[in-house]
């Protein structure tokens, strides 16, 4: 029964997918046709005729692409986004392919202008379909309807996770039931069962029915999973392993197939790919306006650090940035000329003599940071991003402080996310570890917005700025 609801859902919405597509097309030519009676163009427009091989051959285009990319397969832990996202490349690929095709076999007359059309109106269509199916499905789980039982082998902290996890993201329909373990003193955890042993998982399963089971075991008990594995495939259930890298955890994972092997990146950040392009235009447009608008302060700060101390303007030196590598740093210079020269790499601190009087202003203000953004232009820096440090001092804080190279999986950033919560100078280094990681693991474009609106807040403010 299970299996033939499941079929209805993926038909419905196979159906609903090629609605969206030819309706697109519909829209498209009326769009353009609109365009036409504006006067926005003055070529006219080829009768809809002509676009019917073109919009039948995208229809198969549309189904086989999107069965290709797996979205037609029951993955109920699929992220709405994710899905979201995949629809947006099936959808623009099907839309290339059946224009290129066109072009180049059937040499149909066509409307560059209507293809644009006919594109921007499939993604949104696309988009409404899947999003008002998710929305449907989710108030008919919460009414009980097209849910799945799970049981839960584990009860240890991956396993709770694992739970709690479930609990949240409700819009699975996944709901767990009981946990099978050995090795938990109580009857009840989280507020349901635990069953034991977990030798006998295929009776347990026998007297109490579920649709999946997930194996959440840790990993000092990985010889355990293949014997319950072993009799998991003599039961009916939908099986899932859940890997313990709770104890291994760096970054985001990120899990791969090659051929018939599964291969998790430890070490992946939500700045890679697409968000990386839309990172660094952001930086080069805003660092190149940025200098347009601060070019005369930044030409009076000059003169001024020039005029109340010896040396030269501005300060150069080595920091290392994305994967380690070194560049030289530019900021206005803020201490006597060779502060190093004696004491080597270390932090400023409160009241620090090396200081100029001028400096401190500068420092305070945090005003001495504003030629980075030549670095940032150069693609050196980010606008946001851990701190860039000196190499000695990360050759030192490697050996130190756990994790503390995951830094250097994103560029260095004029400001951060430890530097608007205060974290910076004579602070603790691990809390600035660990805000760093939390902004490289959670990082959006929404992420580093807000960070650069909290610097503009705050960055005249720091009591740790000095």
């Amino acid at each position: 029964m299970l299996k033939r609801y499941g079929q209805l859902v993926v038909f419905l919405l196979a159906c609903g997918d090629l609605v969206a597509a030819a309706a697109a097309w519909g829209v498209g030519y009326a769009l353009r046709a609109l365009w036409g009676k504006l006067g926005l163009t003055p070529h006219e427009l080829p009768p809809f005729g002509n676009f019917v091989p073109m919009i039948v051959f995208s229809l198969i285009l549309t189904v086989l692409i999107l069965v290709r990319m797996g979205l037609y397969a029951p993955k109920r832990t699929k992220s709405p986004s994710r899905e979201i996202m995949d629809l947006c490349r099936g959808v623009v690929l099907a839309w290339a392919i059946a224009y290129f095709a066109d072009m180049l076999v059937l040499h149909q007359t066509q409307s560059r202008l209507m293809m644009i059309s006919v594109l921007g109106s499939w993604l949104v269509l696309a988009i409404l379909y899947r999003t008002a199916s998710r929305t449907m499905l989710r108030q008919f789980r919460k009414r009980g309807w097209n849910l799945r039982h799970a049981a839960i082998v584990g009860s240890g902290r991956l396993a709770q996770t694992l739970y709690h996890a479930l609990k949240r993201n409700s819009w699975t329909g996944i709901m767990p039931q009981y946990f099978v373990d050995n090795h938990n003193l109580h009857t009840e955890l989280c507020g349901l069962r635990v069953y034991k042993p977990i030798d006998g998982i295929a009776d347990i399963i026998a007297i109490k029915p579920v649709d999946l089971v997930f194996v959440a075991l840790p990993a000092n008990q990985h010889e355990r999973v293949a014997m319950v594995l072993d009799q998991l495939v003599e039961t009916n259930v939908a099986i899932h392993i859940v890997p313990d890298l709770l104890s291994f955890s760096f970054l985001s994972q990120d899990v791969s197939q090659l051929e018939n092997l599964p291969v998790i990146s430890m070490t992946h950040s939500p700045q890679h790919g697409w968000n990386s392009v839309l990172k660094r235009t952001f930086d080069l447009l805003f660092s190149l306006a940025a200098l347009i608008v601060l070019a005369v302060p930044m030409v009076v700060i000059a003169l001024l650090v020039k005029l109340t101390s010896r040396g030269p303007v501005f300060y150069r030196q080595i920091r290392a940035s994305l994967g380690g590598e070194p560049f030289h740093i530019i900021k206005f210079r803020t201490m006597v000329q060779d502060a190093e020269e004696g004491t080597g790499a270390v932090w400023a601190k409160k009241a620090d003599p090396r200081v100029t009087k001028f400096g401190g202003f500068l420092r305070r203000m945090n005003l001495d940071e504003l030629p980075q953004l030549l670095n940032i232009l150069a693609g050196q820096m980010s606008l946001v991003g851990p701190r860039p440090e000196r190499p000695e001092l990360v050759e030192r804080f490697r050996r130190q402080i756990p994790r503390y190279m995951l830094r250097s999986q994103v560029k260095s950033g004029l400001t951060g996310w430890a530097q608007v919560h205060g974290w910076r100078g004579q602070t603790s280094l691990r809390k600035r570890i660990q805000y760093d990681l939390y902004y490289i693991t959670n990082w959006t474009f929404g992420l580093d917005l807000w960070i650069i609106a909290l610097t503009l807040v705050r960055s005249f403010r720091d009591p740790n700025a000095y």
